[in-house]
């Protein structure tokens, strides 16, 4: 069964994920089911077009719903962000195959990242594809793998001779693959965002995706998408802290004695505190969708194969300028959330802790203020923004 947006069914889905999300945190529960539940529901092709079987969801579309699952969960909603990223740049290429595996169901991971020595964003990758007699083996070890724990195929960046860098697509299942969960973030703990190893995995030439030169820039949409879904988290999350915030004031029943007014319920400086909150929230998820639109003008762009200069600059000052903002505004959020509560506000069984955990692990992705400089850069002397996996 497909739920479309905007359905009962699908609020009726949202609902159910919500329900055990600040207890499957608390306890430290991965949601597979719940990812599960997403997939089978056919969302995962919500981006893909009508005539490909999906809703033809736009980017402003889609991120609204990223942002509704984010309220509910932000772990099961942070888990697509690659399979979403995936299946916009399946639709972009025209990966028959792909789309197919989308409309089945089947959920897309990544294997991209690497660390040690090595800048992050350059993609000098230690991970290899060598050719042999016997065809294609894959070796090397990523981190940072978001998602992959409950995928069922793998997205994974190798260096090819020729300093180039292909983009492969193997079956978690396949042998020599070890997707490791070894994750342990202060927030986002759930997320699988750990070790993925690949000791002589066989790859079919028809699994590989993409293959560039390692500086080719890539498409002008699909980084600025990826920076901006983390934001749409952080948009979701922050509506959790709103309406935790007023759940809290209206469960109080006693106050101090020097309080303003008898009952919190009447207290104006809660009152305050509570629309600063929901403020933040509206502001958060307004800046998200505007800057959906930037990006949405790069994707049709690419897909019409006109990607100016202009365009891609664009999208990524748009997706930029939000996390710089929202960087500051939501931690600051999830802090003031413990200014309407008295100490019980802080107890584990309420879990409120996890917003200001969960926001702090995503800003760390990459620092506001690399991304603030260069934005100032650009609008000083009109130094151009980077060109790697983060602009």
């Amino acid at each position: 069964m497909t739920v479309r947006l905007g359905s009962p069914e699908l609020r009726e889905l949202i609902a159910g994920i919500a329900a055990g999300a600040a207890e499957r945190e608390r306890s430290d529960v991965s949601p597979f089911d719940q990812v599960k539940a997403v997939a089978t529901a056919g969302l995962g092709a919500l981006a893909l077009p009508v005539d490909e079987g999906g809703q033809g969801a736009t980017i402003r579309e889609l991120l609204g719903f990223v942002i509704d699952l984010a309220e509910a969960d932000p772990i099961v909603a942070h888990v697509l962000r690659t399979h979403y990223s995936q299946t916009l740049g399946f639709v972009r290429g025209g990966h028959t195959r792909w789309l197919e595996e989308v409309r089945a169901g089947k959920v897309f991971g990544n294997a991209i990242s690497e660390t040690g020595a090595v800048a992050a964003g350059n993609h000098d990758f230690t991970t290899t594809l060598t050719e042999t007699d016997a065809g294609w083996r894959l070796d090397g070890v990523k981190y940072y793998s978001t998602g992959t724990l409950y995928s069922d195929w793998i997205s994974v960046a190798a260096r090819v001779e020729g300093d180039r860098v292909a983009t492969v697509l193997v079956p978690v299942s396949r042998p020599g693959v070890a997707v490791v969960d070894d994750w342990d973030g202060m927030g986002q703990s759930r997320t699988g965002t750990g070790t993925t190893r690949f000791t002589d995995v066989v790859v079919a030439d028809e699994e590989f995706l993409t293959v560039r030169p390692r500086h080719e820039p890539r498409p002008a949409s699909d980084v600025p998408f990826l920076q901006l879904y983390l934001q749409a988290l952080v948009a979701g999350i922050l509506r959790s802290v709103a309406a935790d915030a007023a759940t809290l004031v209206r469960s109080r029943t006693r106050t101090f004695d020097h309080a303003p007014a008898a009952q919190p319920v009447d207290d104006p400086i809660l009152q305050e505190t509570v629309g600063r909150l929901a403020s933040a929230a509206w502001v958060a998820e307004a800046a998200v969708l505007a800057a959906a639109d930037a990006v949405q003008v790069a994707e049709d762009a690419v897909r019409a194969g006109e990607p100016t200069a202009e365009v891609g600059r664009a999208a990524s000052v748009a997706a930029s300028a939000v996390k710089v903002h929202l960087d500051r505004v939501a931690a600051d959020a999830a802090t003031t959330l413990f200014d309407v509560g008295g100490a019980s506000a802080s107890s584990r069984a309420r879990n409120l802790d996890r917003h200001w955990r969960n926001i702090r692990t995503l800003t760390l992705h990459n620092p506001a203020s690399y991304r603030a400089s260069a934005l100032g850069r650009l609008a000083i002397s009109g130094e151009e923004l980077p060109r790697n996996g983060y602009f």
